[in-house]
């Protein structure tokens, strides 16, 4: 098992805030989205880190993804 920070949105949350993070042990990053899923089922996953940092996974979606700025 890996440590993974999953980042969500939940449907309040504007597009320009930051998501929130949702750490977890999975096996993989497909089995952290399903954890998050399962625990937030109203909200949308928007990145997954492997790693136990939220500030690290906050600074690579910022970065990397293609959020609508």
């Amino acid at each position: 098992m890996k440590t993974y920070m999953v980042l969500y949105r939940p449907d309040y949350l504007l597009q320009t805030e930051a998501p929130f993070g949702f750490r977890c042990e999975a096996e993989d990053s497909d089995h952290a989205e399903e954890q998050c899923e399962n625990a937030y089922p109203e909200a949308d996953i928007v990145w997954v880190w492997e790693g136990d940092s939220l500030q690290d996974a906050l600074d690579d979606y910022w970065t990397v993804s293609d959020f609508e700025k």
